[in-house]
């Protein structure tokens, strides 16, 4: 189900989300996304190519849409070609490891540093996710090494089992979409004030004084 545009305010506000999966190969991505979407599980499923599908629910009582990317990308094969690229087309990225792979663990750390850099924003909306944490024998990351982790670098994160619980696969990813909504929020609001009149002339005119200091440094200094 491939939707790549959706809908947005007259402001230029997204009213839809653009959610990107990301995480090494079988750590369970597109399981999380077929448990979320359908409510079943599927098992061995390692997907040739990205998809995006359009998925309609409801959140905190109100009906809303979110597109979902189920991706074979990661910071390591940065050059896989896929349909959009995930960095520039998300509002939010569900970045998943499994429990049992410490490889995948790293590889989230690094996806984080890359997303932040690339779009150059350190309030990114991202959920770090655990996935496979029924597998108790197998574990190689302990739930307290991500959460320090995810704290330390200023990330939601949660642990869940793609194969057992629903509950907290939708709880994920809800808790992605209300991240991206603040922050598409508090970019409205920034909009608003910016486009003031008031705001626009003491900008122009703050703008102007700092032009004028600098042009008379410059001036100061090659006199020297």
């Amino acid at each position: 189900m491939d939707d790549k545009a959706h809908p947005k305010h007259p402001n230029g506000i997204n009213k839809d989300v653009n959610i990107a999966v990301l995480g090494m190969r079988n750590v369970g991505k597109s399981a999380l996304i077929v448990r979320y979407l359908t409510k079943r599980f599927i098992g061995d499923y390692d997907p040739e190519m990205d998809d995006i599908f359009k998925h309609t629910t409801t959140i905190d009582g109100k009906q809303v849409t979110i597109h979902i990317m189920d991706t074979v990308w990661s910071y390591k094969h940065s050059h896989h070609q896929y349909k959009e690229d995930p960095i520039t087309w998300a509002d939010g990225f569900l970045l998943v490891y499994s429990v049992t792979d410490r490889d995948s663990f790293i590889s989230v750390q690094e996806l984080v540093e890359s997303l932040r850099l690339s779009r150059e924003d350190d309030r990114i909306p991202i959920v770090v996710v655990g996935n496979k944490n029924d597998l108790i024998h197998m574990r190689q990351v302990s739930l307290e090494e991500s959460e320090n982790w995810t704290t330390e670098h200023n990330c939601n994160m949660c642990e869940v089992s793609a194969s057992e619980d629903v509950e907290s696969v939708e709880e994920a990813f809800h808790t992605l979409y209300r991240q991206i909504k603040i922050v598409h929020k508090k970019r409205e609001k920034l909009t608003w004030i910016m486009q003031r009149p008031a705001v626009a002339a003491k900008l122009q005119i703050r703008q102007s004084l700092r032009n004028l200091a600098e042009r008379k440094w410059r001036s100061r200094t090659s006199t020297m």
